[in-house]
């Protein structure tokens, strides 16, 4: 996703959460709350001005930073903010200095700054649209649904509403089409969530046979419509133990879309790629997945695929598949494992939008995750990544690199600290380093060697016996393609990280 500097002021936009996980079947011991990070991407200080919304329009409360640096960061904690009651609220957050934020969500209480699993991330967004494709939507889809947040980023009311369009699995429908179904109207600025938990009018039904399973659930993508003010959309994917959050895409996506990062039997993790086909053409797709340093075998597999119009297809790389693209290189139950990167080509020119889900089976953890493949003309000489963490009491991010075209690129990586948590307070250092076969992974976990990480193993993060990192990045490319990231945030010590998803996953911003 892009981050863009306005004329004057410059504003990005949350939907936060201080409630209650959606779903009688999802039960914690907690609430769920958010916190975000946001980060100054311009040249000069800056004041970021935070304002809360209720649904009916007015503000429950603003915050305000002052003198944020270049290439600050911020981090705000909802648990943690005094003046902001508890319930549901949308964020919008200006400055006269671009900015670019994540909003992460987990399990907490008022008053305390510890996190407890699921987690979930998700980027701020800058502009909305209309129409916003949805490309994973579920109804009892085997335990999983989806809860849609839908957000009015402009000045004016929106009245919105949501098309669902099932998908088609082993040659059976998964699920039923509807068309209009009345979200509501939307003051400015303010967001509404819509679960699909209790939408069983877009159920299969009738189903006979092998499709017979399918009969009660639905799986497929939806389109959010608005009549009046431009919209954005998160969604949260959720299952009990697992939550996944992506963005919904509000362009018509692209002929050339990249994700850094996909696996198949990577040491119990796994992904699955669904593809949206916004428009009014069946898009044919040629897939091709390079693997990255530690994949076995290492030659590159290509794959073709049709797209519906409208609809979208999903390619399944967990336990039990037996028929994906990769299938037949990586078999289950063997040795053979991948990890690399994923690029999807539109070959009849048809644009196309596409999310990944990363898992891990229980016994690395439950993690889950998910982010949004992004289109080749995406792709910058500069990227901004609001948090970066090192051996923060716990906390530990990966982060991917790809280039867009798939050549090999050299990027010098320049990490900043924060003036509060980190060991070594308010400092900067610049790394440099290539990509190969147009990937590059920089993991910051244990016990990750200083040839994969570049904060974790470097003395001059350390004061006093310790080396905890909290800041941000920005790479710029030295030579070769333009390029798109993402991160993975990941606790091994959070409270019940071992047998709920403690991943936090967010799409790096493209700066202009």
């Amino acid at each position: 996703m892009k981050a863009r500097k306005s004329v004057v002021i410059f504003s990005i936009i949350l939907a936060l959460l201080i409630t209650t996980v959606a779903g009688a079947q999802i039960t914690y011991e907690k609430a769920t709350i958010t916190s975000y990070q946001v980060v100054n991407l311009g040249t000069n200080p800056t004041t970021i001005q935070a304002d809360y919304y209720k649904s009916d329009g007015t503000k429950a409360f603003t915050n305000t930073f002052t003198n944020v640096p270049a290439n600050g960061v911020v981090t705000v904690q909802q648990a943690l903010e005094s003046g902001l009651p508890s319930g549901q609220f949308s964020a919008v957050l200006s400055a006269s200095e671009p900015l670019a934020a994540i909003v992460n969500q987990q399990l907490g209480e008022t008053g305390s700054g510890n996190s407890t699993a699921p987690f979930s991330s998700y980027g701020a967004i800058s502009s909305g649209s209309k129409e916003v494709t949805i490309p994973i939507v579920m109804h009892e889809w085997f335990g999983y649904h989806t809860e849609l947040f839908i957000q009015n980023v402009s000045g004016t009311a929106a009245t919105v509403t949501i098309d669902y369009k099932p998908t088609s699995l082993n040659g059976c429908t998964t699920g039923t089409a509807t068309s209009g179904n009345a979200v509501g109207t939307l003051p400015a600025s303010t967001a509404k969530s819509v679960s699909q938990k209790t939408l069983t009018s877009i159920a299969a039904t009738g189903l006979t046979g092998s499709c017979a399973a399918f009969n009660g659930k639905f799986l497929g993508a939806a389109t959010v419509k608005s009549t009046g003010g431009d919209i954005a959309v998160v969604v949260n994917q959720y299952v009990q133990d697992k939550l996944f959050t992506y963005n919904g895409f509000s362009n018509t996506g692209g002929t050339t879309v990249i994700f850094p990062a996909y696996l198949r039997n990577w040491y119990n993790y796994y992904a699955s790629l669904t593809i949206a086909n916004p428009g009014a053409t069946d898009a044919t797709v040629k897939l091709t997945y390079t693997p990255a340093a530690g994949s076995n075998p290492t030659a590159a597999i290509t794959a073709n695929h049709t797209v519906p119009a409208g609809k979208s297809i999903t390619i399944y790389d967990g336990p039990g598949t037996g028929a994906s693209d990769l299938s037949a290189a990586y078999p289950n139950g063997t040795t053979n494992r991948f990890f690399g990167s994923v690029k999807i080509e539109s070959t009849n020119s048809v644009p196309v939008v596409a999310v990944v889900n990363q898992e891990a089976t229980a016994a690395a953890g439950n993690q889950a995750g998910a982010y949004n493949g992004a289109s080749s003309t995406e792709g910058t000489k500069k990227i901004s990544v609001p948090l970066i963490q090192s051996d923060f009491y716990g906390y530990y991010t990966s982060l991917t690199i790809a280039t867009v075209d798939g050549t090999d690129a050299t990027v010098k990586i320049k990490y900043t600290s924060d003036g509060t948590f980190s060991s070594v307070k308010n400092t900067s250092k610049e790394y440099t380093m290539s990509t190969t076969n147009g990937v590059l992974n920089r993991y910051e976990g244990p016990p990750a060697t200083a040839a994969q990480s570049d904060i974790l193993d470097d003395a001059a993060w350390k004061s006093g016996g310790t080396g905890r990192f909290i800041g941000s990045a920005v790479i710029e490319v030295v030579s070769g393609s333009n390029i798109v990231a993402f991160v993975n945030s990941e606790s091994n010590s959070a409270p019940q990280a071992a047998t709920r998803d403690s991943l936090y996953s967010f799409n790096a911003f493209n700066v202009q």
